[in-house]
């Protein structure tokens, strides 16, 4: 039995699009957020030392962090590799690249939202330099494509859609055609529909 602890407006959403694409029968139970300062709640510890969301359970196997459980789910139940590219290929290898990326945006971004809260110094400029740079790479890189990979939506889009997702308040959107066309797609890929269902609406990422 799969399940998935998921916090309200977080990356948890994209595992439970990633989820719905592969058409897998799984638990979920949502958190909400502290209301006095918007981190997660002290109930998620007790699922994971890190007390963070995502967390899941597939039988005994425990997990957190997004880009750990994107892949557990590919690798144990996509057996047709719908969406993982033919291993020792160009494709493969940017797909894993492309995992690492992800999770470079979500830093910058994290990065991004501090100097808005906090004086950094000289560190400022730099740290708000980090979302645009990834941004625009990403932007080239969708020049021309359906998926991030290519022609094959694949593991790296579903990590990759909430930092670009969430990146959007750093950046001013209509620099980014690409990205935005990218995420519309996302956003109306069924199985992201049906994530939508299922957590009872979609993020809303305007006060990150």
């Amino acid at each position: 039995m799969i399940t998935l602890h998921y916090l309200k407006q977080s990356c948890s959403h994209r595992i439970v699009w990633s989820l719905e694409a592969l058409g897998l029968d799984y638990e979920l139970k949502i958190y909400d957020r502290n209301p006095d300062n918007s981190m997660a709640p002290a109930e998620l510890k007790a699922q994971h030392p890190l007390g963070k969301a995502p967390v899941l359970q597939d039988g005994d196997l425990v997990l957190a962090e997004g880009n750990a459980i994107i892949q557990h789910l590919l690798d144990r139940y996509d057996d047709e590799n719908r969406f993982t590219p033919v291993h020792k290929t160009d494709e493969y290898s940017n797909y894993v690249y492309w995992l690492g990326v992800s999770a470079s945006i979500f830093s910058a971004n994290l990065l991004a939202l501090l100097t808005k809260r906090g004086d950094f110094g000289d560190f400022a400029q730099y740290a708000a330099a980090q979302t645009p740079l990834y941004f625009n790479h990403v932007e080239q890189t969708l020049e021309g494509k359906t998926w991030i990979v290519g022609d094959q939506l694949t593991g790296a889009d579903f990590s990759l859609c909430f930092p670009l997702q969430w990146g959007l308040n750093y950046v001013n959107k209509a620099d980014y055609p690409n990205i935005v066309r990218y995420l519309e797609q996302v956003e109306n890929h069924p199985a992201y529909l049906k994530a939508n269902e299922k957590t009872a609406g979609g993020l809303d990422l305007s006060k990150f």
